[in-house]
Parts: structure tokens; sequence; C-alpha cells
């Protein structure tokens, strides 16, 4: 059995690509790795915050307008990840990517997405 290369990822192709300001991520995970906003290093939970931001591009006060599980992992090989969001939101799908650092250690980052048409 043959696993693919992570470049050959099958459908691991955003319809809309997120720009990533990687000197940003890199303090973002100098950040995470001093104990701060340790759900960076969740998938699902960078998912819900980035869908929530979407449906209210303001700030987040309160709940998140996006429950943790309306949120499923679809694909992860610990490097890249595809979050399927069910409900009515504006997104369909969210792909990861750990960009700083591809192990435990590090932070998810939104690459892109797919709009709910």
């Amino acid at each position: 059995m043959e696993l693919p290369k992570k470049d050959e990822i099958p459908g691991f192709e955003p319809e809309i690509k997120v720009p990533v300001n990687m000197e940003l991520e890199q303090n973002e995970q100098k950040s995470v790795d001093a104990g701060h906003s340790p759900w960076r290093l969740d998938p699902v939970y960078v998912a819900q915050v980035f869908v929530s931001l979407k449906i209210s591009p303001e700030g987040i006060t309160g709940d998140y307008p996006v429950d943790y599980e309306a949120l499923n992992v679809i694909y992860n090989d610990g490097v890249k990840a595809i979050i399927e969001v069910t409900g009515n939101t504006p997104v369909r799908r969210v792909y990861l990517e750990r960009l700083v650092r591809q192990d435990n250690t590090g932070i998810w980052t939104v690459v892109g997405y797919d709009p709910n048409e």
C-alpha cells in the first residue's frame, strides 16, 4: 500500500484561498508555546472561530454562532486538515495546515474554505 505524498492529498483544493501572513503565524506560534491561545492546537476549534467570524465579522461576544459539534473532521494527517461544517453557515468546508511547525505542538492555520452555496 502506498500513501499519497503530502502534496497529493485528494480534495485539498479550497475554492477560496485565505492569505496567510507567516510573520504573524510565527508570532502566534511563539505565543502558544508560551501557554497562550491553546485553542490554536485544535483544528476544529480554529475552524469554529474562522466560521464564527464569517458570520459575525465585527467580533464574537458570548457563545460562538457555530457549535463545536457542528464541525466534523473529514481529513487530518497531522499537517493538513479539512473540517466540514453542518448547518446553515456561509462556509461548507475549512482547510487548515500546520505551517510553522508540523508536529503536535504546531498551530493550525486556515488556508482556505469552500463557501456554502
